[in-house]
Formats: C-alpha cells, structure tokens, sequence
C-alpha cells in the first residue's frame, strides 16, 4: 500500500494509476495539518491498515495524471543529509565513517531570499548574483 498526499494535502491511496481518496478513514486522528496528521497515521498505523486497504478496494479513485501529489511531509523540521550514503556500493574496501550533517530548509530559504530575492535589503553584497542568470 502506497498512501501519498495529493491537491489540497488530502491522504490517499495509490491503487494502480489511480488515487484514491482515504481522507474519511482518518479524520478521527487529532491533528492540525497534513504533517501532524500522517505523524498520528504512522504511530497508530497496525489500528488503521485494514481501514486503509478497505476504504482503497471500494474507492474509485481519480487517475494520476487528475491529481497534484503533494510532499509526504510538508513542512519538514529537521532534514539529516549522509555525505557517503552513494559510495557504499562497493567502491570502498570497508564501510566509510558516518559524516552526516544537518539541514534546515527554512534557514537555507531565508539566506537565498536575501542573497538573489531582495534587491532593496541592505545585507545583499554587490557580487551576489543569482546563478541561474
């Protein structure tokens, strides 16, 4: 079973070329947002997974190509990124030290935005230039 989220962040079920809409089945779960909702959905998945497949063998479902599928989290808090994940298929003679770090998507976007996105802002450096000019 592939649950994903789609258009306005509703859950649903990829049942072959087609979404399903399982929203119904899980609006019993306390949450705010889409982010608190599949955190409610993955702790207390064992109670709903017959709910799930049952609700996606009746639905109908929208095709694919209909829906706009949304990010599985949308707001992520913490993004924890492997510097060597890609270099364990066999290349090295024995397992790489873990070299990870840590990512902040909202940080990362307020730099960016004063860098390329604010002509006015008084930090913007003379040589800043957006590289996809």
């Amino acid at each position: 079973m592939k649950l994903l989220f789609f258009d306005d962040f509703r859950l649903g079920v990829l049942k072959g070329d087609a979404v399903v809409d399982v929203s119904d089945t899980v609006k019993d779960i306390p949450h705010t947002g889409p982010h608190d909702l599949i955190s409610g959905l993955i702790e207390r998945f064992a109670d709903y997974k017959a709910r799930l497949e049952g609700a996606a063998a009746e639905g109908q479902g929208k095709p694919v190509s209909q829906v706009r599928i949304r990010p599985p989290l949308p707001k992520p808090y913490n993004i924890v990124a492997m510097a060597v994940n890609y270099m364990e298929d066999g290349t090295r003679a024995e397992p790489a030290p873990i070299n990870a770090f840590h990512k902040s998507p909202e940080l990362r976007h307020r730099r960016r935005r004063h860098r390329w996105c604010c002509p006015t802002c008084p930090r913007r450096s003379s040589r800043a230039r957006p590289r996809w000019r």
